[in-house]
Order: structure tokens, then sequence, then C-alpha cells
């Protein structure tokens, strides 16, 4: 059974919806971010996005297009986007579109670090697990609306 992040509405006194959870999740991100260095911060999401990328195990998988539809399931799972996968020379590069940015009010931009950690730390681990070497690093950079993620040297 997998966990999803936001799942579907539900009803009872015990039950938090989706935008309870987003509340939930915008709070604790404005909550890290500003409560703590910027560089310990970071490192918090990225722990998040580990735990997250051992939800979705992918070892085994050694053909790109497979790959790259696991992880678009696991994101779409979690109504958080797709990916567009490109594997160079250099570096594996991955562009994550229709994530979830502005799920509440956030003048500070604190989701979208969040978010850029937390995506950072799933993907570096999905590509550990794959066999990738120490030597190599993954980097996560904002360019408008889409994460640029990239894993090379």
């Amino acid at each position: 059974m997998k966990m999803q992040a936001f799942p579907q509405a539900r009803s009872g006194p015990d039950q938090v919806g989706v935008g309870g959870l987003a509340l939930m999740a915008i709070s604790m991100a404005s909550e890290v971010a500003e409560g703590v260095p910027e560089e310990q911060a970071h490192g918090f999401f990225v722990a998040i996005g580990r735990r997250m990328a051992a939800l979705e195990p992918l070892d085994g998988v050694s053909d790109a297009s497979v790959l790259s539809a696991r992880i678009n399931a696991f994101w779409q799972a979690l109504d958080w986007g797709e990916i567009e996968l490109a594997v160079g020379q250099e570096a594996i590069v991955v562009r994550h579109r229709d994530l979830p940015t502005r799920i509440a009010p956030d003048p500070q931009g604190n989701w979208a670090r969040m978010l850029l950690g937390v995506l950072e730390g799933a993907y570096d681990s999905w590509f550990r697990v794959l066999g990738s070497g120490p030597a190599l690093r993954t980097s996560a950079e904002w360019k408008e609306d889409m994460l640029e993620l990239r894993h090379g040297r």
C-alpha cells in the first residue's frame, strides 16, 4: 500500500482533508525555514525527500523509460506533477513540472524552498539506489514554475 501525501478529501471529525494537509505542510515548511539556518533547513527537507523516495523503491530499474514511468506514477499519485527525464553524457536532467506551488499563502517562499530540498533528496536517493557513484551529486534549481534537477559531476 502506498502512502499519499495529499489524499483525497475525506469526511468525518477525525479526518484531515486536502486543505488541512496543505495548511499543515506550509506551516511546517515555514517553521523549519524560519527557525533554523538555511543550510540546516535544506538538509531537513532533503532528508524528507529521501524518506519519500523509499516509498517507491526503484532497485533493478535499468531502462530510462521505465524509470521515468515509475517516477511519474509516484508523483501523479500524490498530485505532484510529472517529469521529463533526459540522460546525457555528463548528467541526468529531470524537469519536474506542475508541482503544487501555490497551496497556501506563502509570501516568504518557504514552500518553494521546501519542495526544492524534498525533490533534491528524493531524486538523489533514487539515483544512488540505481548505482550512482559518490563523485556525482544532485542539485535542484527553480526555472520559473518548473524545478530542474541535475545529477552528475
